[in-house]
């Protein structure tokens, strides 16, 4: 009762001050908060010897270092889910561990394409990028699928939101599977589910004969990812020449609208000098 009547009245109990471990009290004053009653502490008992100086600084102090302690868990738990997009992304196997740095341009324009791409990577992790897509094409082994799964990682690490790896033949596919009379999915299901990931990577685009059917495959594909406004990166061996012959002229629109560019990799074969690429 008589340390809650001197609480009341302002008086320090000096039977409590011992059980708290506080051996002394003086005025201070605080260029925030103004005047305070300092107290110092023995270090008997659970808090630590020393004078504590303002009680209002050291209670913002305490509520900064709970916002930060929230923000750092909210940022591990942030990269463990991009991790787990990483994981769901389809990277192939052997481009898994194959990022920006394990790239090794072979000549000035190879270094000119990583940088362009890594720029492109910048544009979209801004999330400023309206849908603007990518076409790298050129000669087989030089780099074209390592460069965009190093990208397809950097964005999803960058932006902690879902992309995927698909080749061509694989969404050909899914088309075709959705035929089948025991298929539990639509054709438009297909379409939907690869315009659902924030970046798509669709590889091996001209390994086939592009008849009227894959067109309209690849113009369905692609128009359902412009509609949303989702930047896809396309890969192809095909010459530039040929992309409108083989894509159709409306696929190849689509994914040059907003700046979309063409990248060429007219260079010698990566694999060359033994590097997978």
């Amino acid at each position: 009762m008589g340390s809650l009547i001197s609480e009341l009245m302002g008086q320090p109990d000096e039977q409590m001050d011992h059980m708290l471990g506080i051996d002394e009290r003086r005025k201070g004053e605080c260029s925030r908060h103004g005047n305070f009653i300092d107290i110092h502490y023995s270090g008997k008992g659970r808090v630590s010897e020393g004078w504590k100086g303002c009680p209002e600084c050291a209670d913002e102090a305490i509520q900064a270092r709970m916002r930060e302690e929230e923000r750092q868990r909210q940022l591990e738990m942030m990269r463990e889910r991009a991790v787990r997009f990483v994981a769901k992304s389809g990277i192939p196997k052997r481009f898994a561990d194959k990022g920006f740095d394990e790239y090794r341009p072979v000549s000035g324009k190879s270094a000119s394409v990583l940088r362009k791409i890594q720029e492109y990577g910048d544009l979209l992790a801004s999330g400023k990028h309206e849908g603007r897509s990518l076409i790298l094409l050129g000669n087989v082994g030089n780099g074209k699928t390592h460069l965009s799964c190093a990208l397809l990682r950097d964005v999803i690490l960058r932006t902690c939101k879902p992309g995927e790896y698909w080749t061509f033949a694989e969404l050909i596919r899914e088309v075709k599977g959705s035929w089948r009379k025991s298929s539990d999915y639509s054709e438009q299901d297909v379409y939907d589910q690869f315009a659902k990931p924030e970046l798509v990577i669709l590889d091996e685009v001209g390994m086939q004969n592009f008849t009227e059917f894959e067109q309209t495959v690849a113009y369905e594909a692609i128009n359902a990812r412009y509609l949303l406004e989702k930047p896809t990166v396309l890969i192809t061996n095909l010459p530039a020449s040929d992309l409108n012959k083989c894509l159709g002229e409306r696929v190849v629109d689509r994914l040059r609208e907003n700046g979309g560019k063409a990248l060429g990799f007219d260079w010698l074969s990566y694999r060359q000098g033994g590097d997978a690429a």
